[in-house]
């Protein structure tokens, strides 16, 4: 329905609005609330609510100026918009009543929300107009419109219609406070259920929705659901007075309750306390619905709930509410989970009922208390939600959904977060049942670790604490629950017979192993979980790790302890009874118990005994676990943290900064010397006390390696403590030794030598001893043994590396953090040994690799390969037809392999003893080197052939072994090397701000490391220059020699310059060989010229100037006007230029190697670094220019000089490497054009002319700016001439001209005539040439056009004088054929007839041309711009009148001639 406005403007000159003017806004406001009703049934909530704010403000305001008279008027003026209904209100306005109106239909809509919202907004205009509508009527008009029996609207429609009505009335709290008149319900006789009497309001209601809810299912849950509203605003008295209304309704039977009127008693119980079900029904045990013994007769009615999937009912919510208050009466929330869901809706077949627990699973689990979280996953639950999960399921998406609710609920609270986490990591691991029946269901393992993964995130402190708490639990007690099974059932079956007992022995072997896998996997699981835990602290800040730190040291002596020592026995302790008091009520009273003692962490940690011993796997694993966590620990440093807060409030303006070092704790201390003191203390004790914990294993060394070592530990940190600043070595000796220490009881015998050697390098380093006096005699004798003795830094380095080839990922990150904090008093023989042994090959750094061992191995050999007896032959004959095809797959692998590597077998010869047995044994049936190859052999029978089959298996096993010994010694070679190499990474990371000489010293040992070894140790090298090297940019280092970095820049470039090789093979494949050390020479040049350039060169020395003498007048004056020389910095800082150059000149002359492609790699990217150096070998491309070259080598040297050249940023301060060196380039380019035009080909000549063109231009543009201030007006050649000098500027012009009047293509010439304009050479003979050959050109062109237009015209009157002709021709030839005919064909006649003929033919003619002239006038007027086209078209025109003229009197004298002869 749309409105029109009807627009009313009156004019006033008081400005008083007319009542036309009011009734033209009124109007103009239903189109606003015409929007309204849109907006009400629109989907999105903000929408709806404002639209019904807007409405009800509008209708109030129209409302208010509303007066019951007006109707009249605006019936006249808006006919069409409101329409008086049976059922009107006079005292509402049209706009109201056709609001009403709208919205009741619109409860019947079943478009979008439009019943909910059109719902809502009734209840709001009734809620604001209650003075003007009244109820009785509003629910007349409702019954009127919502006709139940069908009339306007279909069954469906209308009653939902008349529900939502009454929902709103409701809903307008309008209800409140009305008396309640009748006391009984109609008889269904005398009702009215269409149109009831609406007098009682409340009553009414009622009886409508109780007849509607029996009327069909579909009506029934809403009708309720209304009823219960209704409820909510009742009082109790009113209450007692409508109970018998509802009394009905309800059945005898339990099992003919439904849902809908379970929520309703629901509510009712909950509303109304005095209520008494027992009472008012009939068959409840209880007088509280939900209490546990009514839970079985309300199984049938919540299961019935299903039928509205997939909504859920709401006597689920209400269900849920009442139980969630926790009323003692009713049962508890687990209880009702157990009854009613887990063992109702999941224990069937039913997808419905299923896809209705996941649902309540969803709902329920964020609302339980963290305490009970665990009792929801129920076993059907765990079960159903696990099958949910997979996409093939169908009720894969409520699984989904239900699943998702987990994490909803983690983010309640810290306390819900941790319930989950130890719920599922109780079942992370499927417990062990021994009857399988009662085997517990749980989620699968990677489930479980995932959700445990991503909740323990954002765990608080205290929760973590708990959750580790519970592991260690679970670790010590895990055991198997239901061990107890199998007792009982070993005793019921006494009687049974021997095979069956031997049955029940084999299931209790096979029942004992099963336990075993399930509390391995169990440790192993909370290991990896502990494991997990620890990454993720790591990752937190360091004020929440600070809080942390107890806690994580409880977590690593957890692990330590459990990697090595048992448990002792607990000491009993008497403690006094403490008496508590009783308390009164239902509850037993529990008698008073003696509070015991709280324990701490390490005594619980030595006294609590495991259920199930420990194994020494999981015992392996703890001590693995604990080097992760120690080493992620060692990364860290808390101390800096803890003070910059102390630093902030007591720090000085000038106080030194403290050095903090990795691995340390708050207090500066580091985790390992922590741990180390625990170890310390447990060995020291548990081996006086016995009630002490024990070592699990035996200690052959005892604990004397360990007391030595914590004795200079315990040295070094009151060192430290006294000293106001510590020491790098004293840290350095100390993080060693307290790792040293914990690893002691892996290996006590090898890690005892390693304490011996590292306790004598400690005293020699930190306690030198100085040398004692003694005589001569003395001294020659003890000569050669101090040699001989090691240096104490060096035996340290062996002791590194020893524990660096241990296969312990901790050892190897310590063994880098303490390289690093002796970096500052290694020497370079240190770096030099750890190069040697990169460098050196496989063999020598691991000895006997080929098992050529002593005389035992010989021995051992000797038993291996002696001949097989013919019993233990037939022995193997039942498992060898099995092992046939399995020995042959072998031995092709092994032929295959040992074909590919049969280079890398430095040892291919058989055992001779064993060659000697099989001479002696099958001699006469083998072919031996002496033996002729035409003598016959005796065929072996079959056990000498079996016999010689297993000779053949025991000497390929052998080659085998070797082979894999080979290869496994090998990889653990390039492992230490390359760990090695991390030591070297570490240095050099030290010094990368100022690097010292070792650092430059190392470069050529590492060049030539890679040439010996793997093409992984190379890589190694490669990324250890790209990533560490290129960092370093200068130095300020005194160590540092200048002219050793030349020289060895020099040496780094004859490696460069040693990839030119003849072109064969061999020396192809050594340049492919040493393509490695070519890329770390680059590397290395760039990096070293790069500190030559930053470093200063040194001054001069002082000019000593000679004392005066006696000498005359002007020699004194000549010797004042000579000033003393003094040197200016030279730009390439401290780099040897003449050494450079040379070097660099030697690199573009291998430029033009085509099959050397390492010299023009390296300088493309040394001129992309550093392109202001490069301008000091610009001679040497001058010279190789002017030298003979072929196509190849000039274009190659031609864009090696363009690249040059190009580069702005090369040109140096002011343009000094261009300028100076322009001239020379020019010339050079010249005398190469010069005479070999003709040879050149014209690609490079227009080379040449890019190189002079570019070089003038960028020469140019540098004296514009270098010349900005100034104000001469001088020409660019002139300016040209300065800086390059006359000669090469002549000797360029004469070049350019040359080349312009020589060659014939078009961009030489262009590009030589552009040169020429920007050396300002316009007055040049070219330009001259061009002048004239133009003029010569312009003159050719007027006199073709002067000819041109001389033929046009003459061609013109040729054809015009033709057509002339043509025409008198035609003309006389037919006049002459007319008269003819006219002549033949006329009859005899007057003169008179012939003359008039003649004058209509000429007055037609005229009548013709008058009206062409007409026309021609006309077009002339409107088109005076086209006068020359008007033209030729009255031309063609009169031409076309001409012909018309001649051809018309033919037809006009011939008809009066036809005329005349017809009469």
């Amino acid at each position: 329905m749309t409105t029109s406005t009807v627009e009313v403007t009156t004019t006033n000159n008081n400005g008083v609005v007319t009542p036309l003017d009011e009734l033209n806004i009124e109007i103009k406001k239903k189109d606003a609330i015409l929007q309204c009703f849109y907006d009400i049934a629109s989907m999105d909530n903000e929408t709806r609510l404002q639209s019904i704010t807007t409405l009800v403000q509008t209708l109030e305001e129209i409302q208010s100026t509303f007066k019951p008279e007006d109707h009249k008027d605006i019936s006249r003026i808006v006919p069409k918009i409101i329409e008086k209904s049976e059922i009107f209100n006079s005292n509402l306005s049209p706009e109201l009543n056709y609001t009403l109106k709208r919205l009741v239909i619109g409860l019947a809509s079943t478009r979008d929300s439009a019943r909910i919202g059109f719902s809502m907004a009734l209840s709001e205009v009734l809620h604001s107009f209650k003075e003007v509508i009244e109820l009785p009527w509003f629910f007349d008009f409702l019954a009127f419109h919502m006709d139940l029996s069908g009339k306007n609207l279909s069954e469906k429609e209308s009653h939902f219609g008349r529900l939502f009505g009454m929902m709103s009335i409701i809903r307008s709290s309008r209800l409140e406070g009305l008396p309640i008149v009748q006391t009984q319900p109609s008889k269904s006789i005398n009702y009215d259920f269409n149109r009831p009497p609406s007098d009682n309001m409340i009553e009414c209601i009622v009886e409508q929705l109780l007849y509607i809810s029996k009327k069909r299912s579909i009506y029934s849950e809403l009708s309720f659901e209304i009823l219960s509203s209704l409820f909510e605003q009742l009082s109790d008295s009113n209450f007692d007075k409508l109970w018998p209304f509802i009394k009905p309704i309800i059945p005898q039977s339990h099992d003919e309750y439904t849902p809908d009127l379970l929520s309703l008693l629901l509510l009712i119980s909950k509303k109304f306390k005095k209520f008494n079900l027992i009472k008012q029904t009939n068959g409840w045990k209880h007088p509280s619905i939900l209490n546990l013994s009514n839970l079985v007769l309300l199984k049938n009615v919540f299961s019935e709930s299903c039928k509205s999937h997939p909504r859920i009912h709401k006597v689920w919510r209400i269900t849920f509410e009442i139980l969630l208050a926790d009323h003692e009466e009713n049962a508890t929330l687990v209880e009702f989970w157990k009854y009613i869901v887990e063992e109702n809706l999941f224990k069937t077949t039913s997808m419905n009922k299923k896809y209705l627990g996941l649902q309540l699973f969803e709902i329920l689990l964020p609302l339980v208390h963290p305490e009970i979280i665990s009792d929801i996953f129920s076993e059907n639950v765990i079960v159903n939600l696990s099958e949910s999960l997979k996409p093939t399921s169908p009720l894969h998406e409520v699984g989904s959904l239900a699943f998702q609710s987990i994490p909803k609920t983690a983010e309640i609270s810290s306390q819900h977060r941790l319930a989950l986490i130890l719920f599922f990591s109780n079942n992370s691991h499927h417990h062990y049942n021994q009857n399988q029946q009662h085997q517990q269901q749980k989620f699968e393992q990677s489930i479980s670790v995932d959700v445990i993964n991503e909740l323990i995130k954002d765990l608080d402190e205290d929760s973590i604490k708990i959750y580790l708490n519970s592991l260690y639990k679970l670790f010590i007690n895990v055991s198997n629950e239901t061990t107890t099974t199998t007792t009982t059932t070993t005793n019921n079956k006494k009687e049974a017979n021997e095979e069956e007992d031997d049955d029940m022995v084999i299931d209790e072997m096979n029942n004992e192993e099963k336990l075993e896998k399930y509390i391995e996997s169990t440790r192993h699981w909370i290991l990896s979980q502990i494991g997990h835990i620890s990454k993720d602290l790591v990752k937190r800040p360091t004020e929440s790790l600070i809080k942390l730190e107890p806690m994580l040291l409880e977590l690593l002596q957890f692990l330590y302890f459990h990697s090595y020592y048992l448990t002792c026995e607990s000491k009993s302790v008497v403690v006094p009874v403490v008496t508590t008091p009783v308390s009164k009520g239902k509850k037993k009273v529990n008698p008073p118990q003696p509070i015991q003692p709280v324990k701490t962490f390490t005594e619980e940690l030595f006294t609590n005994k495991p259920k199930s011993e420990i194994s020494q796997s999981i015992r392996d694993q703890c001590f693995i676990r604990f080097c992760s966590v120690l080493e992620e620990l060692s990364y860290l440093t808390l101390e800096s943290s803890k003070q910059q807060q102390q630093q902030q409030q007591q720090q000085q303006q000038q106080q030194q900064s403290l050095i903090t070092y990795e691995g340390s704790m708050s207090n500066g201390e580091f985790w390992a010397s922590k741990l180390a003191s625990f170890q310390y203390d447990l060995l020291k004790k548990g081996s006086t006390d016995s009630n002490r914990p024990q070592l699990s294993t035996f200690l052959p060394m005892g604990i004397k390696p360990i007391d030595k070592i914590m004795k200079i530990v315990q040295s070094i940190q009151t060192k430290q403590q006294s000293s106001e600043k510590r020491l790098n070595q004293l840290v350095g000796f100390e993080l060693l030794f307290v790792h040293v220490s914990l690893h002691y009881l892996t290996d006590p015998q090898e890690i005892s030598e390693i304490i011996e050697d590292l306790t004598s390098a400690f005293e020699e380093l930190t306690n030198p001893q100085p040398p004692k006096k003694s005589t001569a005699s003395a001294t020659k004798k003890r000569l050669t043994p101090e040699q001989d003795k090691p240096q104490p830094f060096m035996v340290l380095l062996d002791v590194l590396i020893s524990l660096l080839d241990k296969p312990i990922h901790i050892l190897r990150t310590i063994i880098k953090q303490i390289f690093s904090i002796f970096a500052d008093n290694i020497s370079f023989q240190v770096l030099e040994h750890i190069l040697t042994m990169i460098k050196a090959p496989t063999d020598e750094l691991f000895n006997g690799l080929d098992g050529g061992g002593g005389d035992d191995d010989d021995e051992d050999d000797d038993d291996e390969f002696k001949p097989i007896s013919p019993e233990e032959l037939k022995q193997s004959k039942e498992n060898q037809e099995d092992e046939d095809e399995e020995d042959e797959e072998e031995e092709e692998e092994d032929s295959e392999e040992y074909d590919e590597d049969s280079d890398s077998d430095s040892d291919n010869t058989v055992n001779p003893e064993l060659v000697a047995r099989l001479k002696q044994t099958m001699g006469k049936h083998l072919l031996l080197d002496d033996d002729d190859e035409d003598e016959d052999l005796i065929e072996p029978t079959e056990e000498e052939a079996k016999m010689m089959d297993n000779y053949l298996k025991e000497v390929f096993k052998n080659k085998k072994e070797k082979k894999s010994n080979y290869q496994d010694i090998k990889t653990q070679t390039i492992n230490l090397k390359s760990r090695l190499i991390d030591l070297l990474e570490s240095y050099v990371k030290k010094f990368i701000n100022n690097p010292n000489e070792y650092i430059f010293k190392m470069i050529p040992l590492m060049i030539e490391a890679t040439s010996f070894d793997e093409p992984s140790i190379s890589n190694r090298f490669i990324s250890l220059f790209k990533n560490k090297f290129s960092q370093i940019r200068t130095t300020t280092d005194k160590s540092v020699n200048v002219q050793e970095l030349n020289q060895l820049l020099s040496s780094l470039f004859d490696i460069i310059l040693s990839s030119k090789h003849t072109g064969s093979s061999k020396d192809k494949e050594q340049q492919n060989n040493n393509s490695s050390a070519y890329i770390l020479s680059g590397h290395a040049i760039y990096m070293i010229v790069r500190v030559l350039l930053s470093i200063k060169p040194p001054p001069p020395p002082p000019v000593v100037q000679p004392t005066p003498t006696k000498k005359s007048s002007k020699s004194s004056k000549v010797a004042a006007a000579t000033p003393i020389p003094t040197t200016t910095p030279s730009e390439y800082g401290s780099l040897d230029i003449k050494l450079f150059s040379s070097k660099l000149d030697l690199i573009i002359e291998c430029l033009l190697d085509r099959n050397n492609i390492v010299p023009s790699r390296f300088f493309a990217e040394f001129a992309q670094r550093f392109p202001t150096v490069i301008w000091a070998s610009i001679k040497k491309v001058t010279t190789i220019i002017e030298s003979p070259q072929n196509d190849y080598n000039s274009k190659k040297i031609l864009d090696v000089l363009l690249s040059i050249v190009k580069r702005k940023d090369s040109y140096g301060i002011n343009g000094k490497n261009l300028l100076s060196n322009a001239s020379n380039i020019l010339t050079t380019l010249c005398n190469s054009l010069n005479g070999k035009e003709k040879q050149l080909k014209p690609n490079s000549i227009f080379d040449h002319l890019n190189i002079i063109n570019q070089i003038i231009f960028s020469s140019l543009q540098i004296i514009k700016l270098n010349n900005e201030d100034s104000t001469t007006t001088t020409t660019t050649t002139t300016i040209l001439s300065n800086k390059f000098g006359s000669e090469s500027l002549k000797l360029l012009e004469s070049t350019l001209c040359q080349l312009y009047k020589l060659n014939n293509k078009q961009n030489i010439k262009d590009t030589s005539k552009k040169i020429l304009l920007s050396l300002g050479l316009e007055n040049n003979e070219i330009f001259e040439l061009e002048k004239q050959k133009k003029l010569e050109k312009q003159q050719k062109k007027e006199i073709q056009q002067k000819e041109r237009q001389s033929n046009k015209e003459k061609s013109k009157q040729e054809i015009i004088e033709r057509i002339e002709q043509s025409k008198q021709e035609r003309k006389t030839k037919s006049t002459d054929s007319k008269v003819d005919n006219k002549n033949k064909s006329k009859p005899k006649k007057k003169i008179d007839d012939d003359m008039e003929v003649v004058d209509d033919l000429d007055d037609e003619v005229e009548k013709q041309k008058l009206k062409k002239n007409n026309k021609k006038d006309t077009k002339d007027s409107n088109n005076n711009n086209n006068n020359n086209n008007n033209k030729k078209d009255t031309t063609k025109s009169t031409k076309d009148i001409k012909k018309s003229t001649d051809k018309k009197p033919t037809n006009e004298d011939s008809q009066p001639m036809k005329k005349k002869q017809k009469k």
